[in-house]
């Protein structure tokens, strides 16, 4: 179900209000998430979904041609492990695509933030959250 524009600028205002009160939890999220641009998660490319493919084709003739020999059960797990590569691949954002993306989204973020005063605004819940945090770390 498609979220109304109203409710992706919502959204949107909540996310960048969040970055704004706490620019480490902003970093520690991930900079391939959100709703300010780009493909949320990873990017699903054609080299992606052929390697998918492939693995599925190796996993699918190894399972087929296993009776015939046994050798043929290596061909099934490497297929699988080329269909897990390529899953896990696509998640991470696809190579150096998802780097240069990475790279532009977090140089937006920074202008953000000094766009809104760059710092933490007030004492409010989060920033209490934050030293309650500390204190129990720093105790240790």
């Amino acid at each position: 179900m498609a979220l109304s524009e109203q409710e992706q600028q919502t959204l949107r205002e909540i996310e960048e209000s969040l970055l704004a009160d706490d620019p480490k939890f902003g970093s520690s999220v991930g900079d391939d998430s959100g709703f300010t641009g780009g493909a949320p998660g990873g990017s699903i490319t054609l080299r992606g979904v052929a390697l998918g493919v492939l693995g599925l084709l190796m996993l699918l003739g190894g399972a087929m041609l296993a009776q015939q020999s046994l050798w043929f059960i290596a061909l099934s797990v490497a297929g699988f492990l080329v269909m897990l590569g390529s899953g896990i691949w696509m998640l991470r954002g696809g190579g150096a695509g998802g780097r240069a993306r990475t790279s532009s989204r977090s140089g937006a973020r920074s202008r953000t933030r000094a766009a809104t005063g760059g710092g933490r605004r007030g004492s409010g819940f989060s920033q209490r959250m934050e030293d309650d945090f500390r204190r129990r770390f720093e105790g240790r």
